[in-house]
């Protein structure tokens, strides 16, 4: 941890790095299931090559980096992560251009559709409500309501973090000129909560969406918050905001013929409880935090659930929630 913060201290006296350093920092705030300890160092960079130069810095200097996205997906340990952790939180801006909407990997969702609704544009409204941001829909091909972050995706920029570490002959200078790639998408390198991004460690700097301009109007505008609103209504009636939670814990599988939900609620497990952590009474995929869970908890319950479903109907749960 020492040689961490002695890092963190030096990148911030660097004029490379415009953002904030953050040591110690609790990170249950910071995930939606509001669990997890401390990063030994928190990195908030304030614009896109900050983040980049952090990472490029602490991965040549050979440090374990964590990138954190909107914290909707994951479940941190409960002794925390010796690590620096770059949050993306800064880098939120959207704009739009000819059919094409640029979000900062830090933007969430709830700001892109406003922006979408704001400027007449189409075709995101089904991600309203979603606890996530944009660079996290691209990493995790996020899926809502039938439709694939992958299926709307243009293209990605991005830093390969893999290649920093694996091409020792690439100068120490750093030049995010150099090191910033732009992914056209490859639709046959999506799948179901698949991105090509989860083969290597990636830093996603921003994502670009397709939309729809319907021309500004106040109809126009109208309409398509009567479409955010009505999927934001969705996602209450069906308890996704009730309590702390990380959203859909085990990804669905069709060869099993039920959502991975229904398999637990046949299994009686519904309500079922470790610690703070409980499946949802409402969910069977759910796993919320009742107040006072651990990732120790939830990591039990998920073990329990697994088992319980795989001796009941040979099926082997798999998780969509990532344990760090």
């Amino acid at each position: 941890m020492e040689e961490i913060v002695s890092f963190a201290r030096g990148l911030e006296e660097s004029p490379r790095f415009r953002g904030d350093m953050l040591y110690g920092e609790p990170l249950a705030d910071r995930t939606t299931m509001r669990v997890g300890g401390a990063a030994a160092v928190l990195a908030v960079p304030h614009d896109a090559e900050s983040a980049a130069f952090a990472a490029f810095a602490a991965i040549r200097a050979g440090l374990p980096l964590f990138v954190l996205g909107g914290g909707s997906n994951i479940i941190v340990s409960d002794s925390g992560l010796d690590a620096l952790v770059i949050s993306l939180e800064r880098l939120d801006g959207i704009s739009y251009k000819d059919g094409l909407l640029t979000a900062g990997a830090g933007a969430k969702f709830d700001g892109i559709t406003e922006f979408c609704a704001a400027n007449c544009l189409k075709g995101l409204s089904s991600f309203a409500g979603l606890p996530g941001t944009a660079g996290g829909a691209a990493y995790m091909n996020a899926r809502c309501y039938g439709v694939s972050a992958g299926d709307l995706i243009e293209s990605v920029s991005y830093v390969d973090l893999d290649g920093i570490r694996a091409e020792k002959h690439v100068s120490d200078d750093f030049a995010l000129a150099n090191l910033a790639k732009v992914y056209h998408n490859n639709r046959g390198e999506w799948a179901y909560k698949k991105s090509p991004f989860q083969a290597f460690r990636s830093l996603i700097l921003s994502v670009t969406f397709c939309v729809e301009a319907l021309g500004m109007s106040e109809d126009n505008e109208m309409s398509i918050r009567r479409e955010n609103e009505g999927f934001i209504e969705d996602r209450r009636n069906k308890g996704h905001f009730r309590a702390p939670s990380a959203g859909s814990v085990f990804k669905n599988d069709r060869s099993f013929g039920k959502p991975s939900g229904q398999l637990i609620d046949e299994a009686g497990l519904k309500g079922l409880a470790v610690g703070g952590a409980q499946i949802a009474p409402w969910h069977g995929n759910f796993i919320i935090n009742t107040g006072s869970a651990t990732a120790g908890d939830i990591r039990t319950l998920v073990e329990k659930a697994r088992t319980e479903v795989r001796e009941r109907t040979g099926f082997s749960l798999e998780t969509e929630i990532i344990f760090v």
